[in-house]
C-alpha cells in the first residue's frame, strides 16, 4: 500500500468529489468545466488537486483509487 498518512488525505472537498466523479465518467477538463459552470483551467487545478490528495498517477489512477476507496460508485 502506498498511502503513507492513512485516509487523512483520501478525504476530498465537495467540489474535488464532484470533479472525481465526472473522471470517472470520463469527462475531459473541458467537459468538467462545462457540467459544473467553472473555467477550463479551474477545472484542470481540481483535477491535479483530485491526483494529488489521492495520490494518482493520472485521471485513469485516481478513478481507480476512489473506486478502491468507495468514493466512486459506479
Amino acid at each position: 500500500r502506498s498511502d503513507h498518512s492513512g485516509d487523512s488525505e483520501a478525504l476530498l472537498t465537495a467540489r474535488e468529489s464532484e470533479v472525481l466523479l465526472l473522471l470517472a465518467q470520463g469527462a475531459t477538463n473541458k467537459t468538467i468545466a462545462r457540467a459544473l459552470d467553472i473555467s477550463v483551467h479551474t477545472a484542470k487545478f481540481h483535477v491535479a488537486s483530485v491526483l494529488s490528495r489521492l495520490g494518482a498517477r493520472n485521471r485513469s489512477d485516481a478513478v481507480a483509487i476512489g473506486m478502491r476507496r468507495g468514493l466512486v460508485l459506479l
